[in-house]
């Protein structure tokens, strides 16, 4: 297994990864430095925009550009870093953090407090014809959600209490029922971040604070770890012409780089025997 950093660029908040399949590149953003930034998997050359808004989570539309969770709600963001509010409905003290398009093209997403307040975080769904509704109140840290590889099921990730639900869903009206808590995790394992789903419906999981990854079965069996070298992982995709690299967003934020040089680095990891599933388009 090898990993390496594709960019020198450091983030403080890196989060969200999003692999462009026409270019072999990854987009990710760096919360609360206002930016995000793109880069070549092979070349590592990489472009930043800055933005009037912390964003929580990009993903591409159909259109050619990026949509975004950001401080206040939603944006459009076009390909050369042009940001449009769409829907602008949180509170001053709150802001939207990780989100991600399900099958059906509708971009979730969720909030947060910025105290990190118990239960002030909800979860979102922005539908393709640009319309907005809440999902699921009483979140505490919203954060990693994915869905299996059949539709069947949608994973939400709460960082505080630090569990995985399961939902079912509905993939043509994109309701979510039934939830049952999947995974716990132990408070000194880390807290659990950013997901993503392999074509083998693995859930993927990165532990802040736990410099690791975790792979589960679809029951909640934990299967395996990578160990990163990094103390806060952030999130996690797939990328490659076989999807087949794990790419990994991480922190900078209070550590120390001379103990962790790849700290706040966008890491790339071959060699893990999974593969991911097509990236989806909001619209």
């Amino acid at each position: 297994m090898d990993i390496r950093a594709i960019s020198e660029v450091v983030s403080d908040l890196g989060e969200g990864p999003i692999w462009t399949p026409e270019t072999n590149s990854v987009t990710w953003t760096d919360i609360t430095q206002n930016t995000f930034h793109t880069a070549n998997i092979d070349t590592g050359k990489t472009e930043s925009f800055g933005v009037p808004s912390m964003i929580g989570a990009i993903a591409h539309t159909k259109d050619g550009h990026y949509i975004a969770a950001t401080q206040k709600g939603f944006a459009r963001i076009s390909i050369d870093g042009q940001y449009s509010p769409l829907h602008s409905f949180l509170q001053d003290d709150m802001r939207m953090n990780d989100g991600k398009v399900d099958p059906a093209g509708r971009f979730w997403a969720g909030s947060m407090a910025l105290s990190f307040e118990k239960d002030r975080g909800s979860l979102y769904i922005l539908e393709t014809d640009n319309s907005y509704q809440k999902v699921l109140d009483n979140i505490t840290l919203s954060n990693g959600m994915g869905w299996s590889p059949d539709a069947q099921y949608f994973y939400y990730i709460d960082s505080i209490p630090g569990v995985l639900k399961r939902f079912e869903y509905d993939l043509d009206n994109g309701k979510i029922s039934n939830p049952k808590n999947l995974i716990t995790f132990a408070a000194a394992s880390g807290v659990p971040d950013g997901m993503s789903v392999s074509s083998d419906g693995k859930i993927v999981i990165a532990l802040w604070d736990g410099g690791r990854i975790e792979i589960y079965e679809p029951t909640g069996a934990k299967v395996s770890e990578i160990k990163l070298g990094v103390s806060r992982p952030t999130c996690c995709t797939f990328a490659g012409p076989n999807q087949d690299i794990l790419i990994i967003s991480t922190a900078s934020q209070d550590i120390d780089r001379a103990d962790e040089p790849l700290a706040g680095k966008i890491l790339a990891v071959t060699g893990t025997g999974l593969s991911g599933l097509p990236t989806q388009q909001y619209g």
